[in-house]
């Protein structure tokens, strides 16, 4: 902490003035030509606003929306909460795995500023919005259903696009905003901190930004840790729930006439992050991301572009709360380390055919290596010595993808897109070795079979939509979507219980391994919305949208056999041993979401009230089992009253987040049930000029309640703290956080 406190207290840290966020197509970067101090406080709509943004099956994250939430949280996944159709996986502190209508993690296309990453790890401990603090992000934009092929391919569900902050020129006409540090130079930032009182969490971070009439040198920081957090109704400790993070970025841009080129470097360390429902904690992440864009505004529309390459070295072992103790030296407890790297290109170009036709087309490359290895770990032959396991050896998975797409407007409120989009992918891996003699059969049989696989995957988008007046829209869509296997899913080989325990992402303490004979996944959805609202959209609406998804292939799990286990204490226990395996499946479910202002008075402000429910069921068909982790009946309400108070703005709000009982569970997974529960929320925040004070409660009751999608509790069985191994995770009690915002 002690050179990032440093940085900050040079000056170095601070933060550009947040501007309004673009979405993806918008060119150029927006200017900016007023000082934020001089700006009229605006009352607002309801703070989950995402409602409003969008269209019917897209909802946009704004800076605004993240400047409420990141007080509270690390984990960018978690900005996404209040977003219709989203729920998350339990994992790290900062590494919760998004799932869009019951479809989790990489069956989603997830791409951070042009970047499509892929979790390097064997548990996804790093999955891609692991990568970027919330302070860092501009905007983010979630498409649930009726995808655009333009918006990726490899993937079956939803797609989420995250933008970091762009970068702020100095508009040449008018004053710029900030401190003007020589001519034609001007520099605005802002510094941030919190605390939280469940695990002690404390961090801060910083953004400052230089420009002139045409260039901006941008850089955002974030540091943060937290301890173990305490679960509702006692004083339990959840173990392997701390962590810590560093996050650096820098972006160098030039802009003019219509033209603008970005570079952008971010570096990541976590030097620990646990993992309460594994059987592994991560050690060490060091990532460094490069990414060149080219954004161009022409006569005939605009071109988008850019090349990137991410290097992600990822170690895991055990933390000090786990059994096997503190793993310092990678010659002690159990030491798995990781080499990924992503590169590729991306170019798309949008033609405007006329007044009422555009044309999408685009190229894209995304090319990943991943190699795999266990370091032996000395008097533990031959379970775990005496040569380097080799889990992954030189793993490849390349994807070339290709698309077009045209939207049209019929007139009378008619309007459709529709696109087709190929995408070819080959992956290979080498042979690979175990630690010992008792490995060799499983690892000959692997090295025998061919590993070279390709995949020709094809995707489609019909989308019919009207809007007959001021108050309705409707949209009616078909999507087939494809997604080959990963590298994980192909080429993890062994059979043996140890090591199969350490593959898996999905939090449930059971044992993977690879299937080299899958078939992509394809999935056929239907999604059709309605979306009513007042003229003005500002007074109500309302949003609801069912949804169906046939998915062929679907990649599910074979049972093969059982592991005993025990803990510390000799506490015996069992997982079962998984093999990848195609499987078709179905979904369905429904997005309802809706906000109203109920009341604008002058003495007490402005009152709103928003809301969001959410359901999705799934099960295979050959068997009519239920898939793992579908989310039951869930929502959360919000009341918000907002009043120009002292010349500033005050906004408290008071949320009320519930789920019913889940029930429906993967008995293969062994997964378990969770109660019906429901947590109340309060925060508040005061912004006055360039000042801006967050203050709330979470769960103030301090209720003990069970993410359904939260996993079983390995740590604390591993300990012998609890006798049955398939407790769920207990999420966090009462928690009391507080931060500040300080811009220049």
């Amino acid at each position: 902490m002690s050179k990032f406190a440093s940085c900050l207290l040079a000056g170095v840290c601070l933060s550009a003035v947040a501007a309004r966020a673009q979405q993806a197509d918008n060119l150029p970067p927006v200017e900016v030509s007023a000082d934020r101090a001089s700006r009229p406080v605006v009352r607002s709509s309801p703070d989950a606003s995402i409602l409003v943004r969008g269209g019917p099956n897209a909802s946009i994250v704004t800076r605004q929306d993240i400047a409420t939430q990141a007080p509270r949280t690390n984990d960018a996944a978690r900005l996404l909460e209040n977003t219709p159709g989203v729920s998350l996986y339990g994992a790290g502190a900062v590494s919760s795995l998004p799932v869009i209508h019951g479809l989790e993690d990489q069956r989603n296309n997830v791409v951070l500023g042009g970047v499509p990453i892929t979790a390097a790890c064997a548990n996804h401990m790093n999955p891609p919005l692991s990568y970027m603090d919330p302070a860092a992000i501009g905007q983010v934009e979630v498409l649930t259903a009726n995808v655009p092929v333009s918006k990726g391919g490899d993937s079956i569900g939803g797609a989420i696009l995250v933008t970091p902050r762009p970068p702020i020129f100095a508009a040449g006409a008018a004053p710029a905003p900030g401190l003007a540090v020589a001519p034609g130079v001007v520099a605005s930032g802002s510094l941030s901190s919190y605390f939280r009182s469940n695990g002690g969490g404390i961090g801060v971070s910083g953004h400052i930004n230089m420009a002139t009439e045409h260039f901006s040198l941008q850089y955002d920081g974030a540091w943060g840790k937290s301890g173990n957090y305490y679960a509702g109704g006692g004083d339990r400790q959840v173990r392997s729930t701390l962590y810590q993070a560093t996050n650096h970025a820098a972006t160098l841009a030039y802009a003019n006439d219509g033209q603008t080129l970005a570079f952008r470097y971010a570096y990541q360390w976590i030097p620990y992050q646990g993992f309460p429902n594994q059987w592994m904690d991560l050690m060490g992440n060091n990532a460094n991301t490069y990414d060149l864009s080219y954004k161009g505004a022409f006569g005939w529309g605009a071109l988008e572009a850019n090349a990137y390459y991410h290097l992600t070295q990822h170690y895991m072992n055990f933390l000090a709360d786990k059994w096997g103790g503190y793993a310092a030296l990678s010659t002690t407890g159990m030491p798995m380390h990781v080499n990924d790297q992503d590169y590729g290109y991306n170019i798309k170009a949008t033609i405007n055919l006329g007044e009422t036709d555009v044309l999408r087309v685009g190229n894209e490359l995304h090319m990943q290596t991943l190699n795999e290895w266990w370091s032996p770990v000395a008097g533990k032959a031959p379970m775990m010595c005496c040569s380097t396991f080799v889990n992954i050896n030189d793993g490849q998975r390349n994807v070339l993808g290709t698309y077009i797409e045209w939207e049209k407007r019929w007139g009378q409120g008619w309007s459709s897109l529709v696109g087709l989009r190929n995408d070819t992918v080959w992956t290979e891996a080498g042979d690979v070795q175990g630690y010992s003699k008792m490995y060799a059969s499983q690892a000959q049989a692997f090295n025998a079979q061919d590993h070279a696989k390709a995949f020709v995957d094809f995707d489609a988008t019909a989308v019919l939509r009207y809007n007959p007046d001021d108050t309705s829209q409707f949209e009616f869509g078909y999507t087939r979507k494809t997604r080959a296997p990963s590298i994980y899913e192909l080429y993890t080989w062994s059979t043996n219980g140890m090591a199969a325990r350490m593959i898996g992402w999905y939090g449930d303490g059971n044992g993977y391994y690879g299937n080299l004979n899958l078939d992509p996944e394809v999935a056929h959805n239907v999604a059709i919305t309605g979306q009513w609202s007042d003229p003005t959209q500002q007074v109500w609406q309302v949003k609801l949208g069912p949804y169906y998804s046939y998915v062929q292939d679907y990649i599910d799990v074979d049972e093969r056999g059982q592991i005993a286990v025990a803990n510390a204490f000799g506490q015996k226990g069992y997982v079962n041993l998984l093999q990848f395996a195609n499987h078709d499946a179905e979904l369905y479910g429904f997005d309802l979401a809706g906000r109203a202002m109920l009341a604008q008075t002058p003495q007490y402000g402005d009152f709103s009230i928003v809301g969001v429910v959410g359901y999705v069921r799934g099960w295979r068909v050959d068997n009519g089992e239920s898939l793992y982790h579908m989310t039951p009946l869930n929502g959360r309400v919000t009341l918000q009253n907002t009043i120009v108070l002292g010349g500033g703005r005050l906004t408290t709000a008071l949320e009320i987040q519930a789920s019913a009982a889940k029930t429906q569970v993967e008995s293969v997974r062994l997964e378990p049930t969770t109660p019906a529960y429901g947590v109340i929320n309060l925060r508040t925040s005061w912004e006055y000029r360039n000042v801006r004070l967050d203050l709330g409660v979470e769960n103030i009751a301090n209720v003990l309640y069970y993410n359904p999608l939260g996993g079983i509790d390995i740590s604390d069985w591993k300990v012998g703290a609890s006798s049955n191994l398939h407790t769920p995770v207990a999420s966090a009690g009462r928690n009391v956080y507080g931060g500040v915002t300080v811009q220049f």
